[in-house]
Order: C-alpha cells, then sequence, then structure tokens
C-alpha cells in the first residue's frame, strides 16, 4: 500500500473530479478514500460557489480547506470558517455591468456574495445549472447591490460572440486595472478580484504550518487552472483539457470520463519520477 503522507492533491472539479455525466465515479471515490486513508491530504479547487458544491463535498474524503469562486474564498468545509475571502467593489465595476445591461441583455449576469447569490438578469436568460441543481438566489436590480462586497461576477450565455464581445468591452473599459477576467468554460465569462485565483490560493495552503513541506499535485482542465497548475510542484492536465492548459501542465492525465482521480492516485503519484523524466525526453 502507498504512503501518501507527504502528498496535497488538489482537484478542480467540474471537467477533472467530476465527469461529463456531472457525477463523481465511485471509482474516483474508492481512490480518494484510499488516498486518505492512507495519509494523503485532499481538497477541491472550483469555480463553483460553495453552495452549489455541497451535494458532490458530502461525497468526498475532503481533510484541508478548499478554494472557491475561482480563488476568492478559501475555506475550511467541515465548518464554514472562511479562512481567507477576497472581494470586488467598485464603481467602475458597476458601470461596467450597467452598460452590459443595456447593450447585451441577453445572457444571465450573477452577483455572488458570501451568503447570497444575486440574478440581476432577466429570468428567460437564467443559467440553466440555477434549475438543475435547484440553486437558492435572489433576483435584484443592480441598484440594490451598490456598496455590498462581491466576491465574483458571472456572465453565462450560450452565445460564442456575446463571451468575445464581453473580452472587448471589459478591455476598452480597463477593467483589468481593478479585476480578473477570463472564459472559465465555453459559455461562462468571469470577473474575479485582482489578486485572486486558484494558484495564490494554492500559495496560501502551502504556507499553512501543516502543510509546509508537502507535495502539492493540481489536476485541472480549463484556463483557469493555469496558474494553479504553475504554482504546483506537478501539474496534472487532464486529457480533456484545453490546449492552453496542456502546454504548462508537466504530465498529461487521462478523461474526466476515464475516472482521472484514480489514475493520478494509483498510476501517477507512485510513478511521479517516470513521468517526469518521459515528459523531459518528449520535450
Amino acid at each position: 500500500m502507498n504512503d501518501y503522507s507527504n502528498i496535497f492533491l488538489l482537484s478542480d472539479m467540474d471537467g477533472t473530479l467530476i465527469n461529463s455525466n456531472s457525477q463523481i465515479s465511485a471509482v474516483n471515490k474508492y481512490a480518494l478514500e484510499q488516498f486518505t486513508k492512507n495519509g494523503g491530504t485532499f481538497a477541491v479547487a472550483t469555480g463553483r460557489t460553495i453552495r452549489s458544491c455541497q451535494d458532490f463535498l458530502g461525497e468526498l474524503p475532503i481533510n484541508a480547506p478548499s478554494i472557491f469562486y475561482n480563488g476568492t474564498i478559501l475555506q475550511n468545509v467541515y465548518n464554514n470558517v472562511a479562512l481567507k475571502t477576497l472581494s470586488l467593489q467598485n464603481s467602475q465595476l458597476t458601470a461596467f455591468l450597467a452598460q452590459c445591461l443595456i447593450y447585451c441583455p441577453q445572457m444571465c449576469i450573477e452577483i455572488h456574495t458570501k451568503d447570497i447569490f444575486y440574478v440581476i438578469t432577466d429570468k428567460a436568460y437564467d443559467d440553466p445549472v440555477i434549475k438543475r441543481e435547484a440553486l437558492p438566489y435572489v433576483r435584484a436590480n443592480l441598484g440594490e447591490l451598490k456598496d455590498i462586497p462581491i466576491l465574483k461576477v458571472q456572465f453565462y450565455t450560450e452565445k460564442p460572440e456575446l463571451i468575445s464581445w464581453l473580452h472587448n468591452f471589459a478591455q476598452a473599459m480597463e477593467i483589468d486595472k481593478i479585476a480578473k477576467y477570463f472564459t472559465s468554460w465555453s459559455s461562462y465569462f468571469e470577473i474575479i478580484p485582482q489578486n485572486a485565483s486558484k494558484g495564490i490560493m494554492l500559495n496560501e495552503l502551502r504556507k499553512m504550518p501543516q502543510y509546509q513541506g508537502k507535495i502539492f499535485i493540481a489536476v485541472g482542465d480549463f484556463d483557469n487552472d493555469i496558474e494553479m497548475l504553475r504554482c504546483a510542484d506537478y501539474g496534472i492536465a487532464a486529457q480533456n483539457a484545453t490546449q492552453n492548459l496542456k502546454q504548462v501542465a508537466d504530465i498529461i492525465g487521462v478523461s474526466c470520463d476515464d475516472h482521472l482521480l484514480s489514475h493520478v492516485i494509483t498510476k501517477i503519484i507512485p510513478n511521479l519520477t517516470k513521468y517526469m523524466a518521459a515528459n523531459l525526453q518528449t520535450a
């Protein structure tokens, strides 16, 4: 039986731990149980809100603080204590959102705070995840949210041209001076605090006395995982990952539909030296 006591495994959720059927496979669950039983430290790093993760978190042997909202919160999932929280609030952001409502209203705009999730657009354009996962939310007007600390703004649209429009408009409005913005999935555009990312929160974990000296292994599939993989000792991309992520990964694993976390735990971690040597030979 392998000893994983020197390993901190940090995994993205959708497209990595969670497969294309929106499930965590029994094979992945068993591998994670064995990993933590044999000394491993495991946490998740996701763009999801804490509420939208609840059903999944109960299935996982998480034993370390986890990262939510793409790096705006580092939180203990058992006692719900936030260890670090970053927030957005700026008149420039409010002006940007107001212009989006005027010139491009046919999308879903979500405002995420620590305790409440607001939707400020018409119900006809709601993200289907809201209904599918029965997420509690409050429909509000932008003016009602003045001076409320915002953790993340998320836009949803099925039209790729609107995602491109958001990128161009954010650039024109110089949103990069106050925040980070990026596409977190094909249908999602996000704005988070400028000093927030999964990678920055990974480094916060690394500073904690109980995790010093651990080997950090990060696993992901999308561009919002790039900084996390770069900050880890070993970065692993799913086979289904974007090309951008694969380019920064140390190792390419199997697809999320082929029990990626089990593959990482049973095949890659026990053979890290061999995998790294193979990558160097093909680089």
